[in-house]
Order: C-alpha cells, then structure tokens, then sequence
C-alpha cells in the first residue's frame, strides 16, 4: 500500500500592493510594531522582502514588493508567490494606474483578495468613491454586493490594522491552506553575495522543512545549508511551510525567482542542476547588420538586477540593440574592466563599489565606470550610450546659385571671385560647387563674402557677390557655383 505524504495546515502567504504613494510600507511597518525596512533612494523598496507576525496565536507571512511600475516584474512574482492578496488604496486620491496594474497582477495569480481603504484618519477620505472605481475595474467589494472584504485603516494612526489582520486569517480559514511535509522546496525571493558570508539568499518555503545541513539546488546553483536564519537574522535550526528564511550555503548566487529544492547528496543536487546557456542576455532580435551597445550590470543584490533588466527592456531597440554580457551581484572588479575593454562594453554599476585594482586599471585602460544610486539615472544614461551608437547622417540643403563673371586673385588654395547670385542666396561660412560644362569639377567653402565692397553674411539674388574660396580645384569664369550647406541631423532612437 502507497504512503501517503502527511499534511499540515500552514500560515497565509500575503502580498502587500498598491500605489507608491498609498502608505503600503507604512502598512507594513504598522503591523509589525517595529522598522525593519529603511528609506531607499527615492523613497523605493528596492528588494522584494518578506516578514512574519504573530497574530492571535497564529503565523502570517507577508512579501513586500516594490511599489514603482519600473519594478512590475518583481511586483509580478510576488503576487504569484502569495495566497492573499491586500491592495492598499489612498481613500483620499483613490485608484491610480499603478493600482489598476497590482489589479491585474492579482488577476492574472488568481488569489484572494482584501482592500485596505487607506489614510481614513485624512478629512477628505471618501471609502464609498473608491469601492465605485474598484467596481469599475470588476473589483466588487462586499458592501456592494460582491465577495471582495474591504477594512477602513489608518497605517499611520493604527486604526482598522487589528481587523485587517482578522480578516486576512477568516479568509485563510476559508482557504484551507495546507502542505505536503515531503522533501523541502522553497521560491528564491532575495539574492545577494554577502562580503563574508558568501551567497546568501532569502527563500520562501513552499512545502515541507528545511535544516541546516540539507543539501540544496536550483537551475543555476547547488549547495548545503551552511547556516539558516529567519528574516530578522535570528539563528533557527529548521523552516517549515510559508516560513521566509534566509539561507546561506549556495555555492553561487542563485537567481531570483527560481524554485530550490532540497536534495538527498550534494551528487543529486549537481545532477539535477539545469545549466542555462545565457543567465544575462537580455533576448533581442540579434543581427549583424543592427548596432548594439554591449553593457556589463554589477548590482548590490539580484532582485536590483533583474529590475534594471525589466526597465532596459522597454527601451527602444530597433535601431540600437542592448546586450548583456555579463551580469551579477558584487563590486565591480579588475575582470570587469578587462571584459570591458575587450568586449567594447559599457560597465554600469549600480549600488555598489570599484575595488580599488579596478580603479587603477579603468583609469589606466580608459574605461568608464558608471554608478549609479537611481534606477531612472542609469535608465537615461543606457539611452544616452544608445544614441551615441546611432551614425549621424548629413542633411544637404541647396541655398542659391552663382555665375562666375570675373576672378580677381588665385593663391594656393584660394581665390577671389566675382559673380552675380541667380538664384536663392549666398551665405558666408557654407559650401559652393564648382560645375563646368554641365558637370561637377570641384567644392570648397566659403570663407568671407563682400557685396558693394562691404563685408556681409547674406547675399540675396540679383545682386553681385564677391566671394572669398577655399578649395583644391580653381575657378574660372564662366563656372556656376552651386552653394549649400550641410548639416548632421542626430537620428532618435
């Protein structure tokens, strides 16, 4: 007879959502009671973070996901990571297109949803004018009819946080939310290479326990539990379902989002392993014939990697193609800037240092670091090494024409001549043709212009010009000039 693998009810999987605006990082710090995320630049969660909290005597595990749309990608994985999903909306400003974005995540994960109708403590809160443009969006709310719960909160006061916490448990009750206790798998949520720890990873456990000491793999990296910690830092000797856990031993940053799985020997786990045969490359239409900038990413952790990925994407790369060389977790380094100068590649850093070798040596080579603390800086200055890459074209535009009627002195490579302008206009400072005959027998520019013996810039038909040429080729009387100018348009990418 087949033995069936035990179960275990587990704890709740919540995603936080919402506008960037809307007090979701306030939220999560409110049901916590105490600050473990810090201000980023510009005010963004940078990294997909994950947090758990003790409830009327029951576990509730919550992801943090970036706010921005420039993050739509780690916003996206977390949702499909979760079980219950609280979209968090400003009852004052009401939905907003990052809002309707976190809707259509949680559409397409298919969960459980809660509203909390934000910043009630503000005058201006209108609950009733959000639930209307929810219903819009086909979100329709309990008191309206449908089977959406919606709490009132204040995060910066507290109010309503108690009854959001007890409705998220009534809803995980309903769930029924269960795990097989089988060999462990967990989600890569956060990845990073910790100075003196190593690979360090945050994973969310799926099913069944993880143990220092277990033998681990993903598609791109292998190892052993080394040492397990939970997400305030605390050593724990095992993790079991819905549990975030900080883990390090891998023998490689492994990438984020990938499944981990645990393994009977370090053998199994290297047999398992799925090498990838391009972890950076960003896919594009690859040809020869279209230009490409080729970039080297250095990044303080996977999760910033994988944003920076998602906003190059959305770059336009018809005429200018992005490639990705290389791309990973650390400081930038000597190799870095050697694969630079032989791979004629661009090194962005971002959130992170140069080691001091690799200074001398980007120095040394000519190479240029760019670092950066803002994802929208990099973003500008990735377009700006595009359009640097696009080829200028020249623009010719005709101005007038001249007949030659007298040539009043010839040097080396000069002359000056006489001529009555037939045509448009002679400008000081553009470019003349010589046409002999119907055919074209030389060009040159112009350097200084007279009309009535005066010196001028424009000369306008009818009138006779007399005009100072620099050229190879002599002018003699009875030639047409043909003059123009030239111009270098800067293509757009």
């Amino acid at each position: 007879m087949e033995k069936k693998n035990e179960t275990i009810n587990r704890p709740p999987v919540v995603v936080i959502l919402g506008h960037i605006d809307h007090g979701k990082t306030t939220l999560l710090t409110a049901i916590r009671d105490f600050k473990v995320l810090e201000k980023e630049s510009g005010g963004i969660t940078q990294h997909v973070g994950a947090y758990q909290v003790i409830h009327d005597g029951r576990k509730i595990t919550f992801i943090d996901t970036p706010g921005h749309e420039s993050f739509s990608a780690i916003r996206a994985r977390g949702s499909n990571l979760a079980d219950i999903a609280v979209l968090v909306i400003d009852a004052v400003e009401g939905v907003k297109k990052q809002t309707k974005e976190a809707i259509e995540h949680i559409k397409k994960a298919n969960i459980s949803t809660i509203i909390a109708l934000n910043k009630m403590d503000k005058p201006g809160a209108d609950p009733e004018m959000v639930k209307q443009q929810l219903f819009k969006e086909n979100i329709i709310v309990e008191s309206y009819g449908g089977t959406v719960p919606s709490v009132e909160i204040s995060a910066l006061t507290g109010k309503g946080i108690t009854e959001l916490l007890d409705m998220i448990l009534l809803v995980a009750e309903m769930e029924e939310l269960k795990s097989e206790m089988d060999m462990g798998e967990g989600v890569i949520i956060e990845s990073y290479m910790d100075s003196q720890k190593g690979p360090t990873s945050t994973v969310l456990i799926e099913k069944g326990i993880i143990k220092k000491g277990d033998y681990i793999g993903t598609e791109s990296s292998v190892g052993k539990v080394k040492n397990l910690s939970d997400f305030l830092g605390s050593v724990i000797e095992k993790a079991e379902p819905s549990d975030p856990v900080i883990i390090v031993g891998f023998e490689n940053v492994p990438m984020v989002g990938e499944r981990m799985y645990v393994y009977q020997s370090i053998d199994e786990a290297k047999t398992k392993l799925k090498q990838k045969s391009d972890r950076t490359k960003i896919e594009d239409d690859y040809n020869e014939d279209k230009k490409h900038l080729n970039l080297i990413i250095k990044a303080d952790a996977l999760g910033s990697i994988e944003a920076i990925r998602e906003l190059l994407n959305v770059l336009p790369q018809e005429k200018v193609g992005i490639r990705i060389i290389k791309a990973e977790v650390g400081d930038v380094s000597e190799t870095d800037v050697k694969l630079a100068k032989g791979g004629n590649a661009a090194i962005i850093s971002f959130r992170t240092k140069t080691d001091k070798i690799a200074e001398i040596t980007a120095e040394k080579e000519n190479i240029k670091i760019h670092n950066f603390d803002i994802i929208y800086e990099l973003s500008q200055k990735v377009r700006e090494l595009m359009e640097r890459k696009l080829v200028k074209e020249k623009e010719r535009t005709e101005l007038g024409k001249v007949d030659v009627l007298a040539i009043f002195r010839t040097e080396k490579n000069r002359q000056i001549v006489g001529g009555n302008v037939t045509e448009g206009e002679v400008t000081k400072g553009v470019m003349l043709e010589i046409w002999r005959n119907g055919e074209k027998v030389g060009s040159g520019k112009i350097v200084e212009l007279q009309s009535g013996k005066k010196e001028v810039d424009v000369v306008k038909k009818g009138k006779e010009s007399g005009i100072l040429y620099q050229g190879s080729e002599k002018i003699k009387e009875g030639d047409e000039l043909v003059i123009y100018k030239e111009e270098y348009i800067k293509e757009q990418l």
